[in-house]
Order: C-alpha cells, then sequence, then structure tokens
C-alpha cells in the first residue's frame, strides 16, 4: 500500500512540474489569468502559469518568471498568452516557448529556451512576430508596435519582410 501511495504522489509532482510554465514572482493589483478551458482565476504572487493561459493585468501589473530562468514584465492593460511552453530543466532540443502579445506592453529577458535554436522561441503581435537574437527586450503593442532591446538584436517579421 505505501509503494501505491509514493507512486501516486511521485507522479503528480511530475506532472505538476511538466505542465507549469512558470510562476508568478511579483504581483500589483487584481490580475487575472484566463486557463484553456475558458475559466477565469486571479493570480498571486507564487501561483503557476501554464500553456494556453492568458495572463490579463486590467490595471495591475505582474512579473512571471519561466523554468527556463526567463522574466517577463507585464505592464497594465496588457493581455499576454503562453500559446506553447516546454521545457524539461535543460536545452535537449525539444524545449519551446510560444507567446502571443494580445495588447498592452511587456519586457522580458529571455532564459534557456531560444539559445541553442532561435526558431524555438516566439513571440507573436497581429502585426509582426519577433524572435531573439538577444537576451533582453521590450514590447509594447496597441495601434502600433514598438519594439526596443537593451541587450542582443531580435527580429520583428510580417509579411513585408522581417
Amino acid at each position: 500500500m505505501r509503494t501505491v501511495i509514493l507512486f501516486f504522489l511521485l507522479t503528480s509532482a511530475v506532472a505538476v512540474n511538466v505542465f507549469a510554465a512558470g510562476r508568478v514572482e511579483f504581483i500589483v493589483g487584481e490580475v487575472g489569468v484566463v486557463q484553456a478551458d475558458g475559466s477565469r482565476r486571479n493570480l498571486a504572487r507564487g501561483g503557476e502559469v501554464r500553456p494556453g493561459d492568458t495572463i490579463d493585468t486590467g490595471t495591475g501589473r505582474a512579473q512571471l518568471r519561466f523554468t527556463d530562468g526567463a522574466m517577463v514584465s507585464l505592464s497594465p492593460q496588457t493581455q499576454y498568452r503562453i500559446d506553447s511552453y516546454e521545457f524539461k530543466g535543460q536545452p535537449d532540443g525539444s524545449e519551446k516557448g510560444f507567446f502571443t502579445l494580445l495588447k498592452g506592453a511587456m519586457r522580458t529577458i529571455t532564459g534557456a529556451i531560444g539559445k541553442a535554436d532561435r526558431k524555438a522561441y516566439r513571440l507573436d503581435t497581429a502585426v509582426a512576430t519577433i524572435g531573439i537574437r538577444g537576451t533582453e527586450y521590450a514590447v509594447a503593442y496597441g495601434n502600433s508596435i514598438t519594439v526596443t532591446t537593451n541587450a542582443g538584436q531580435v527580429e520583428a517579421c510580417n509579411k513585408g519582410g522581417c
């Protein structure tokens, strides 16, 4: 019986780690998340974010730390979706981080994803796709898109080119 309980506890712990993309490091105000199944919950410091989640800061702010070490800071009035995320603790060729900035502004310092294969990381908006060639950048998306880099380079692409 103890073996069965231990097996259940171990497999449950592994499942949580596999699916969590990251955690909330810092939060100001009320920040919500719409989960992949359409349900909504409020985020709190230490709370998990998962693939399929859309973080909506409303009038608040949030800072997320992803399992690959990346940090994302979300400004007020921002909607940021984690489209697909996979990181097993170290780069092995299967890692990926695909995100969408639906509106608002964000700043990020990228982590291990994208260091070996830049195509493994992507941030989409309605008007451009941003890929990394560096480690730190910011995006503001509303009526137009503004991308700035603080370290390294990014590549912004749309139908007209990159």
